[in-house]
């Protein structure tokens, strides 16, 4: 999610192009953001470009076709980016399963949550962020990874200082020919690039869900494998068909695997994404094993340790990690959590309507989150042992298996197969909290609404903390294995009082703002 002067749709826009479900609920311009919608994220767009410039400055030759690696398909909403980092990944000669990226990456044991003043955010690690991870998996396998963003993203400058700071090899492309130029060359190589489209451009009838809503400014990851000049066309490797609307299921068409599109459809969907691209060629092979680099990360990310969240960022202090994430959450869900978030917004405009529709996105959007988690780290528990087949993990397997009945608990699909349609979101959380915000907008008293309720969100709170302890006790087995001292490494925790608090608050903003979606 991404906070920029421009105006961008809210989440609470969604209800305006879908469902009369929850008339009640009005549009605001607010500082909250619950992430509900994934493949349709909101981001800030530039004016697509209709007619390929066909420079003398652009490279040509013949067209270029990759052989086929095998296709990968993201399964659900919400995972475009790591379905394509596979694959490209298969190209530069690793051999990786989706599940096994998420484990290597660590973004299946990942979680990350926000909640201060009138900000409430919750982020899967598939969502939290995204070039730093990929760069950690890259460097775990020896392979060479650049990502490159086009000159008129907003803030590039601070961006580019961001992600230079972890690691990251960051390329500028002035413009489309730039743009062009670097398909060519990777493609040239024998390598695919991984790019940034929004994905109402693409051709697949899958995408007529976002073409129909006009659900433009999406963000969703493909790979180009192919390019030929004389067709003024590109072949893609498209993951994302058949995860999510009313064509839910595996392609068995196969109409994501070699998709062709032409230039001007790709020129669209890709400056509307500033050009954003990665690219994975061959390296050398780090001399330190992956057991020694990826145990101890995935130790701290269960174990929620900011900085290794967050390098140089005041959200490290700010923001509550893996299992102190959940711990956290597990105490704001309640109904005492609960009023006292709402209290925040005493005296705004509209006040009962405003605070019902917010009742009913925190359900919705817990729901969302929760159920990415449970995906990917569900399947990133099964795949890390035969990632580290040196290592006896039975313990950190039985103590990380805890979790996974209280996120089955939680977790329901059809809160990410229909993006931004609440009227589909059935899911018994989403469902709760709509029962929750309709009384209260009837009544105007949070009480009487909350009542009926209490045992049903206890018992979520206590599932938000099973899954804490779970997280806690795996990332305390792998520190059997690898040691870690907290304060000799992490450095004495901070702590802030008064001013301070509003000072760092602000820093997080500015933070926000700087740092675009990836």
């Amino acid at each position: 999610m991404v906070r920029n002067e421009d105006p961008y749709r809210h989440p609470y826009d969604l209800l305006n192009l879908y469902s009369n479900e929850m008339a009640f609920v009005k549009t605001y311009s607010l500082a909250i953001a619950i992430i509900v919608s994934l493949l349709v994220l909101p981001i800030v767009l530039q004016e697509p470009t209709d007619v390929f410039e066909n420079q003398s400055s652009i490279i040509l030759a013949d067209d270029v076709l990759l052989p086929a690696e095998d296709y990968v398909w993201q399964e659900i909403n919400g995972f475009c980016a790591w379905a394509s980092t596979t694959m490209a990944m298969r190209y530069a000669g690793v051999d990786l399963t989706m599940y096994d990226v998420f484990a290597a990456s660590t973004i299946g044991f990942s979680f990350a949550y926000f909640r201060f003043d009138d900000t409430l955010l919750i982020f899967p690690g598939a969502l939290y962020t995204q070039a730093e991870p990929t760069q950690f998996l890259a460097d775990l396998y020896g392979v060479n990874y650049t990502l490159y963003v086009g000159a008129a993203i907003p803030n590039l400058e601070q961006n580019v200082q961001v992600w230079e700071s972890e690691g990251i090899q960051v390329g500028i492309l002035d413009d489309q020919t730039d743009a062009f130029n670097l398909m060519r060359q990777t493609i040239d190589q024998g390598y695919p690039l991984l790019i940034s489209v929004d994905p109402i451009y693409l051709p697949a009838f899958d995408y007529n869900y976002f073409r129909e809503g006009e659900l433009t400014g999406g963000a969703h990851g493909v790979l180009i494998v192919g390019y030929n000049d004389d067709e003024t066309s590109v072949t893609i490797l498209d993951p994302g068909v058949g995860s999510f609307g009313e064509y839910y299921g595996y392609p068995d068409d196969g109409r994501g695997n070699y998709t062709t599109i032409t230039y001007t459809a790709l020129i669209d969907a890709w400056s509307s994404r500033y050009y954003i691209a990665s690219t994975f060629l061959p390296g050398t092979l780090p001399s330190i094993t992956i057991d020694e680099r990826l145990g101890p990360m995935i130790r701290d990310k269960l174990l929620g340790v900011g900085s290794i969240y967050s390098p140089n960022s005041p959200n490290a202090f700010i923001g509550k990690f893996g299992e102190v994430g959940f711990r956290q959450m597990s105490e704001d869900i309640t109904a005492d959590g609960l009023k006292s978030f709402l209290s925040v917004f005493d005296g705004v405009e509209d006040e009962i309507s405003f605070k019902a529709s917010l009742l009913y996105f925190i359900g919705l959007g817990l729901e969302a989150q929760v159920t990415l988690q449970y995906l990917s780290y569900r399947t990133a528990l099964a795949s890390l042992p035969a990632l580290m087949s040196n290592r006896n993990l039975t313990d950190f397997v039985a103590a990380g298996e805890m979790s996974l009945p209280a996120f089955a608990n939680i977790a329901d699909n059809s809160s990410l197969i229909f993006p931004g349609n609440i009227s589909q979101a059935t899911g018994f959380i989403a469902s709760t909290f709509l029962e929750i915000a309709q009384s209260f907008n009837s009544t105007g008293d949070i009480d009487a609404a909350l009542a009926p309720y209490q045992n049903t969100l206890d018992t979520l709170s206590n599932n938000l903390l099973t899954i804490a302890d779970s997280w806690r006790d795996a990332g305390n087995a792998l520190a059997v294995i690898w040691p870690n001292d907290f304060l000799t490494q992490y450095g004495p925790v901070l702590a802030f009082a008064g001013g301070g608090v509003a000072v760092l608050i602000m820093v997080v903003i500015w933070w926000m703002r700087r740092k675009p979606s990836q």
